[in-house]
């Protein structure tokens, strides 16, 4: 029994040196967390570094309210620790609200930034910060993203 506590205790505890894939920010000032039971996607929050290290995107889904947030960097060289614009012409950031057939993005006038903290490509983990400002082209409305953090296992393609 006690060999058996001891096993279980040192499983969890080295699933502990992964990211927990934490993702959490606030939308118009409400606390708000991904969450996803649907086998379809590949869970709450997700990180991916593509095209040699020189894309990056996260994207983070809320199920019940079918919301999306996500942001993405397209650079001319490799991704790094750092501090990023999102402006919507190759670094760019949305918010979708599925429910009331809504895509906020960001454009010029509506920006918003992404910190890098950490990129470390041993453990395939990534953390950072990020805040935006998006347009709902059609209503005009606008949403404010703040206090983003992140804290993601990533996949490279």
């Amino acid at each position: 029994m006690t060999l058996m506590l001891l096993l279980s205790l040192l499983v969890i505890s080295c699933k502990k040196d992964k990211a927990s894939n934490n993702f959490k920010c606030k939308v118009n000032g409400e606390v708000w967390r991904p969450s996803n039971t649907d086998l379809k996607y590949s869970g709450e929050a997700e990180a991916h570094l593509i095209d040699e290290g020189k894309t990056f995107f996260v994207s983070a889904y809320q199920q019940g309210s079918r919301q999306t947030i996500s942001f993405a960097l397209l650079l001319e060289r490799e991704v790094r620790v750092g501090d990023y614009s999102l402006t919507g012409i190759k670094n760019s950031a949305a918010y979708d609200d599925a429910t009331k057939d809504l895509k906020f993005t960001v454009q010029p006038g509506y920006t918003g930034t992404l910190q890098i903290l950490t990129l470390d490509k041993r453990t395939q983990t990534v953390t950072g910060r990020f805040s935006f400002k998006a347009l709902e082209n059609d209503t005009k409305a606008v949403v404010a993203i703040t206090e983003g953090e992140f804290n993601l296992v990533y996949k490279t393609y």
